[in-house]
């Protein structure tokens, strides 16, 4: 008789779950209980099946379904994790990375204060926080969390290297210079410090960007983007010879990076070497054949030999792949083609 009572309960139990489960999935559209079923996303809700109330099960799968752009459901998760444990910083973080991922910036701030009001001693969340105030134009506010930071930590790179785009924002390029400078200080072969420091410079006229440019390329020796920026530079100021080097250098390094076919091209065109510009705008095609600017800048050269005929064809191909590309609109309508 008692295994008998025994055997009941169970079923009881069991059943109960099972009608739990099934009262859960009734709140998910028959597309997101696939979803939610499949792969290592449907391995976590089998776990949560079975522990419906283990809330870093929820922030778990969450996280999972933000890698695939499920924000509805993962939102659904963060915040079932949060009335689970409501006072765990690490979900109000998640939830406000998950709002940042959507640009959602006034909602990720909130959550992303949440996080650190509940942990004041987290580095991560206060940099993060202070990424999302400078994303949202928060400029003071992120300067704020920032001098907190280096009191509160010893400083590194990273805190400088945000700051110095705080101050890039807020167009005090001095402060952003002596910014990074710090954050190089500290790291002296960060990469994209360099290129930032470089950039900086670059902003203002000053040749002395080139020596950052170079470090960068001598730190990361298969990147094509220092050698464009130096070729950017000297044809900016109206040395295009160098730049000329230069950019055939960056093909070279990268066949693919598409900017240097495209300022070769200008460089040539400037020239007037239409020739050579339809040279190297053709390999462009090649390569990137759903360019819009590629497909503009032929027409030019097509236009300044006199085959109209030609620049019509690629300045009509050019707004396909973007039809806000008033240029080759105009383009167009200077040669009496109304699109």
């Amino acid at each position: 008789m008692r295994n008998h009572r025994t055997l009941v309960l169970c079923c009881i139990m069991l059943a109960i779950a099972v009608m739990s489960c099934h009262h859960a999935d009734e709140s998910y559209t028959a597309e997101q209980q696939a979803i939610l079923h499949q792969g290592k996303i449907g391995s976590i809700t089998d776990s949560i099946g079975s522990f419906p109330d283990n809330a870093e099960l929820y922030a778990h799968r969450s996280q999972e379904l933000a890698r695939i752009q499920q924000y509805q459901l993962a939102d659904m998760d963060i915040r079932h994790a949060l009335r689970l444990r409501p006072m765990e910083a690490q979900y109000y973080f998640q939830l406000g990375e998950l709002y940042f991922q959507q640009d959602s910036l006034q909602q990720a701030i909130r959550y992303m204060r949440r996080a650190v009001e509940i942990n004041s001693e987290s580095l991560v969340y206060q940099m993060e926080y202070a990424n999302v105030l400078y994303h949202a134009g928060a400029y003071a506010e992120a300067l704020r969390v920032l001098d907190h930071l280096r009191k509160q930590y010893p400083p590194v790179a990273e805190i400088y290297g945000l700051q110095s785009r705080v101050y890039q924002g807020m167009r005090d390029t001095a402060a952003a210079i002596a910014a990074m400078q710090e954050a190089i200080k500290r790291s002296p072969d960060n990469y994209e410090a360099l290129m930032a420091m470089g950039d900086l410079l670059a902003s203002t006229h000053n040749a002395a960007c080139l020596n950052w440019y170079r470090r960068a390329e001598r730190v990361d020796t298969t990147a094509a983007e220092p050698i464009y920026a130096q070729a950017a530079f000297y044809a900016q100021m109206h040395q295009p010879e160098q730049a000329i080097n230069l950019l055939n250098r960056c093909i070279n390094v990268d066949a693919f990076y598409t900017d240097a076919y495209l300022l070769l091209a200008q460089i040539y065109l400037q020239q007037h070497a239409f020739t050579r510009g339809l040279t190297i705008l053709n390999l462009a095609q090649r390569m990137a054949p759903a360019n819009d600017r590629v497909y503009f800048l032929r027409g030019n050269c097509w236009e300044k030999i006199g085959d109209t005929t030609r620049a019509v064809l690629d300045y009509k191909r050019s707004l396909v792949f973007n039809k806000q590309a008033n240029d080759a609109r105009q383009a167009l309508q200077r040669l009496g083609i109304h699109p």
